[in-house]
């Protein structure tokens, strides 16, 4: 559970300042460039989303072409994501492909792990998971995710969130989703 306190604590904080920053310029740059070719876009998409050493370049020249595509659907689903990314390398990308969703329609929620699991008691499926028990899995972690976001507890975050960047525009989702990263990493413990 985050408080009041807390939450304002967080969004007082730089390192929210700048996250918004650059979700905000990744976001407003989707549409104004050839994802598949920008590489400047690309860098600073990865710093965000897709951040270290985890994907090869195979992938990721794969991912930021299937993202180009994408971005002229209407009605992108985190099944037909998964399956195109799990078709790159064999492997099931729950991060990547719910990171792409999002990226299209921020409705979507991104999947992490330890969110998963600690806010709401999922279990990151294994590694050998079927389609259908990830998408389902992604499902539930939806759901519960958009329930927390419209408790008091989420609507006290967006509260928080928006008395310090009341001009964001940004879904309620994402503003919940910002501070509960900024509690997991820490961010604001010296305050």
């Amino acid at each position: 559970m985050i408080e009041e306190a807390r939450a304002k604590q967080i969004v007082g904080t730089p390192e929210i300042a700048d996250a918004l920053r650059k979700y905000k310029f990744v976001t407003g740059q989707l549409f104004n460039t050839d994802v598949s070719d920008d590489y400047t876009f690309q860098e600073d998409y990865c710093k965000i989303y897709l951040p270290g050493n985890a994907y090869s370049e195979k992938f990721l020249i794969e991912f930021f072409r299937y993202l180009e595509a994408m971005k002229k659907e209407s009605n992108i689903s985190f099944r037909e994501a998964f399956e195109e990314l799990k078709a790159i390398e064999g492997k099931n990308e729950m991060v990547a492909a719910s990171v792409m969703v999002h990226t299209i329609n921020p409705r979507f929620a991104i999947w992490d792990d330890q969110l998963a699991e600690d806010f709401f008691d999922i279990n990151a499926p294994e590694k050998d998971a079927s389609v259908e028990r990830c998408c389902r899995i992604y499902e539930d972690f939806t759901d519960a995710f958009y329930a927390y976001a419209n408790s008091p507890e989420g609507m006290m975050m967006v509260h928080a969130f928006d008395s310090r960047f009341p001009n964001a525009e940004i879904p309620n989702l994402i503003k919940v989703g910002f501070i509960i990263w900024a509690e997991r990493v820490g961010i604001a413990n010296d305050l």
